[in-house]
């Protein structure tokens, strides 16, 4: 994988699953990654927790990405 180094990576369901691994690669590549939820809380802070321990950018965000309003703010959040 390239180095991302500066980057920044939303990963809509990064808690669980295939989206956990992707979280994972992303982070240890040196992205800073903002993983997306919906209900899935205590799975993404734990994620977090875990990757933060190592040094990696990495953060946790609520949305409901099927309506505009919280994708937008996904978005903004995850850029500031």
């Amino acid at each position: 994988m390239v180095q991302l180094n500066g980057k920044v990576a939303i990963v809509t369901g990064g808690a669980k699953g295939i989206g956990k691994a992707i979280t994972v690669a992303l982070a240890q590549e040196g992205a800073k990654v903002v993983i997306n939820y919906n209900s899935s809380k205590e799975a993404a802070e734990n994620l977090v927790n875990e990757l933060g321990k190592d040094g990696h950018d990495v953060y946790a965000v609520q949305a409901d990405v099927s309506k505009v309003e919280d994708a937008n703010r996904l978005v903004e959040e995850a850029v500031n």
